[in-house]
């Protein structure tokens, strides 16, 4: 029965997939010959279109192609037959007497030829005038001065010349002026500079002018000596004093500093020691201080090289009393050529230690141990460091190698919560002993020449108050106990045990299981007392310990 039942389902799917796949057939189909129908005028006028405009004289040219190829084959026959010469003559005198068809092919041959080398012949001029370098031919006056690439070459000459120019003093009327032509030029490449040309304009202005060496700083002219090499040797001496003694420091320049030798008015040039001030030389500029802890007006003053009058002249309302957070106004000396000092320092640091912790689910969650103690590592650093001005600017790290590995940290921590306040229990945790009673009479020290192991809690009526127990665990005593009088001892089975004693009366026995904050007994004054109160001691691993380390 199952296997009828599987060929009757199997033959259902084929019967289905069979329907499915007749049904697609035919919409394909359908699709297609509507899609023909629907295309078919198109098709029809580009096959028209494609006959008529091309289709028409290739076959024209394939015939010609033909005919010329058999006239060839003919013209071969001939050859093999009766040599070259007689071919040759029999073929130019059939040539004479039907030209036609051979002039025709010709014709349509240069009909497609001619417009393919046409656009060629565009794309190599359109190529040649591209690889053209073209520039402009600068005259002043009507003279021509030099080939330059572009307008802008000639306006950095002239603001060039207009910086040379302004530091003639003796001549504050004698502006150089410009009447500037250009005219288009191409194919060249030897194009003048924006310097070169600033020293034709000088030249054409008819002044007195010398060759010296200008000093530019961003730009701008910053002053002119007869010798660019004492320039140089100066700017030389202020990187080597920058850099001083140390080894492995290099010295530059913040701004843009070049020294352009060239063509400067005479009265213009100063001396190279007129030069040496200026260039050494400092300017004011504002900033502000944010006041800081520890911050005082003499402090401040001092680490900025300038004086409490000073700073009290440029700030009106500074008192001698000044608090962190306050903005002072400050003059600080700008160098007029700021030098960045760029070294590689070597150093060592510590690696601080990592705390690992382990988890212990046998363990309560009040219970720690450092298993491994954590010990620091150690590793050199090197590092470059820019410096400004004395300050620290920037700082990249190059690499670091440990030298000591650190050692981790080991914590294990228990993760087991404690039940809350389940009888005979600890808790792990301590509880003051007498919730109605905070004051300590006598604490744990020497005490009548002896030491006193605990602490007594009195106070206003302290007699018969109720004590309860500091944390859950077994009643270990409870009775008299020597000079304690009545007394209650508490194991808490965590390596703890509590004692209460001096009590008026005793509310639980021995071997009983309390919780943390039961009332086990009453103040009293019972055993070697000198008044209420109740003597609390704290055992942990059979020592004696502190309470207040315990409770609080």
């Amino acid at each position: 029965m199952r296997k009828r039942a599987l060929e009757a389902f199997f033959n259902c799917v084929c019967r289905f997939l069979y329907l499915v796949g007749i049904q697609t057939i035919r919409i394909l189909r359908r699709i297609r010959r509507r899609l023909r129908y629907f295309f078919m005028p198109l098709s029809t006028l580009l096959r028209r279109g494609y006959s008529f405009i091309i289709g028409v004289r290739l076959q024209k040219i394939k015939r010609k192609f033909t005919l010329l190829r058999r006239n060839l084959a003919g013209f071969g026959r001939h050859v093999r037959k009766r040599g070259f010469v007689q071919a040759a003559r029999a073929y130019f005198r059939s040539a004479r007497k039907n030209p036609l068809p051979r002039r025709s092919f010709v014709a349509s041959i240069l009909n497609f030829a001619v417009p393919v080398c046409s656009v060629f012949l565009l794309l190599a001029v359109i190529q040649y005038w591209n690889g053209l370098h073209f520039g402009l031919v600068l005259s002043n006056g009507g003279g021509p001065i030099a080939a330059i690439q572009d307008e802008g070459v000639y306006e950095e000459a002239a603001e060039m010349v207009n910086q040379r120019m302004v530091h003639d003093t003796a001549r504050q009327d004698a502006d150089v002026k410009f009447s500037p032509g250009f005219q288009l030029t191409s194919g060249r490449s030897d194009y003048a500079s924006a310097g070169s040309v600033c020293d034709l304009l000088i030249r054409q202005s008819n002044g007195i002018i010398e060759e010296a060496g200008g000093l530019y700083v961003d730009g701008k002219l910053l002053g002119t000596v007869k010798s660019s090499a004492d320039l140089r040797y100066m700017l030389e001496n202020l990187l080597d004093a920058a850099k001083g003694e140390e080894a492995g420091v290099t010295a530059r320049f913040t701004r843009n500093v070049e020294i352009i030798s060239g063509l400067y008015p005479t009265t213009s040039i100063i001396s190279t020691d007129k030069m040496r001030e200026i260039v050494g030389g400092t300017s004011k500029a504002g900033t502000t201080y944010m006041v800081k802890d520890g911050d005082t007006v003499t402090s401040i003053a001092h680490a900025n090289h300038t004086t409490v009058a000073e700073l009290k002249r440029i700030n009106q309302n500074l008192g001698d009393s000044i608090h962190p957070g306050d903005l002072i106004n400050l003059q600080v000396a700008i160098p007029a050529l700021e030098i960045e000092l760029v070294k590689t320092v070597t150093y060592e640091e510590t690696v601080p230690y990592t705390t690992v912790t382990q988890n212990d689910d046998s363990q309560y969650t009040d219970y720690s141990k450092v298993v491994t103690q954590g010990v620091n590592g150690k590793q050199r650093c090197v590092d470059t460091v820019h410096m400004k001005n004395g300050a620290e600017t920037g700082r990249e790290s190059l690499s670091k190698t440990i030298l000591v590995e650190p050692v981790n940290k080991v914590v294990v921590v228990g993760t087991k919560k404690r039940p809350v306040n389940q009888t005979g229990v600890a808790s792990g945790k301590l509880i003051w002993p007498v919730p109605a009673l905070h004051t300590i009479t006598t604490y744990f020290t020497w005490r009548w020449g002896k030491f006193h192991t605990g602490i007594d809690i009195s106070g206003s009526g302290a007699y018969g108050k109720t004590i309860v127990a500091a944390d859950g665990g077994t009643v270990v005593l409870a009775g008299p106990n020597d000079g304690y009088g009545y007394c209650v001892i508490l194991n808490h089975h965590n390596g703890k045990s509590t004692l209460y004693g001096h009590c008026s009366t005793l509310l639980v026995s021995a071997g009983e299981s309390v919780s943390k904050g039961q009332p086990i007994a009453k103040i009293g004054s019972t055993g070697n007392s000198t008044g209420p109160h109740c003597h609390f001691e704290v055992i942990v691993g059979g020592k004696k310990v502190n309470p207040l380390d315990y409770v609080s």
